[in-house]
């Protein structure tokens, strides 16, 4: 039977859209931001210095037992410091009058894209405290097993942190964690102990608990080196619901929360738009972290 004449895709193809655009953008490939959950926040607004100190007491010195009537020894007491800097941490780009109006996207989803990126650098430089930590444990080279994490473990209890003991590995970390979980003991899950990381749905992010430890996931984990991954130990201490401990090994100094502020150019049909933070990173006291370094390759 012949195609009946009419309105059809042929006749009318010029008034016919070649594809069509979804009501939604697939967001970037990123990390679940840990540093506003693991980090210690310092609010640094009204400092009026570009370098945040951060005291400790030292270590107790040696108490004496005396006789009846003896004298005691007088002896100091001391204090270390941690320092952090300032830095300006910011992406620019040009949203033009020709993206705003013809664009399926909201001029603030622009705008958003932008914060988001400073906040996904934020959270590596938070983790990055790992690589330079004065403790850790280097297993480079070798894969992550649960019983190297448990030797690393000890020592970061002989470090005498405070708090909650926090890991944060990177994915092949947490990788290697898991494959061990079902090699070790005879080929079996360690029970219940390991249940909550094993069968943890999160992609990125926190895991569950094991021995004690609370286990975290990021992507935003650093490179120790091009063959090696540096995850770590933190102790945090204080926790309020939804927002930053009150004591952790890592410390967040803001000068100047996240913003974004744009000035229009009608010569440029557009507004320069710049999304900033001015903070920086450092770890608290160096007994509250200690650096894990193992192979990235399976």
């Amino acid at each position: 039977m012949a195609v009946q004449p009419g309105f059809n895709s042929t006749q009318i193809n010029d008034t016919i859209h070649s594809s069509g655009i979804a009501r939604f953008v697939v967001p970037t490939p990123a990390a679940t931001p840990l540093y506003a959950v693991l980090g210690m926040y310092h609010n640094c607004t009204s400092l009026g210095s570009n370098q945040l100190d951060i005291p400790s007491w030292g270590a107790f010195p040696a108490t004496e037992e005396t006789v009846e009537g003896d004298e005691v020894v007088s002896v100091n007491y001391n204090t270390d410091k941690k320092s952090i800097v300032g830095v300006m941490y910011s992406t620019r780009a040009l949203i033009t009058d020709q993206a705003i109006m013809d664009s399926t996207l909201l001029q603030s989803d622009m705008v958003a894209q932008m914060v988001r990126t400073v906040e996904n650098t934020l959270d590596s430089e938070c983790l990055s405290q790992f690589v330079t930590a004065t403790n850790f444990s280097d297993n480079s080279g070798v894969n992550l097993t649960v019983a190297l994490w448990q030797v690393a473990l000890a020592a970061f209890r002989a470090q005498k942190p405070l708090g909650q003991v926090c890991f944060v590995g990177s994915n092949n970390q947490v990788r290697d964690l898991l494959k061990d979980f079902v090699t070790i003991a005879g080929g079996q899950q360690l029970g219940d102990a390991a249940a909550a990381v094993f069968g943890s749905g999160a992609v990125d992010g926190y895991r569950g608990p094991y021995a004690g430890v609370q286990i975290f996931e990021s992507s935003n984990v650093n490179e120790f080196d091009a063959s090696n991954d540096a995850g770590g130990f933190v102790a945090i201490s204080g926790l309020n619901a939804g927002g930053p401990p009150q004591m952790s090994g890592l410390s967040m100094a803001m000068w100047e929360p996240l913003k974004a502020e744009g000035i229009y150019f009608p010569h440029r049909h557009g507004y320069d738009t710049t999304a900033s933070s001015r903070c920086g990173f450092g770890r608290t006291a160096e007994y509250l972290v200690r650096g894990f370094y193992s192979k990235k390759a399976a």
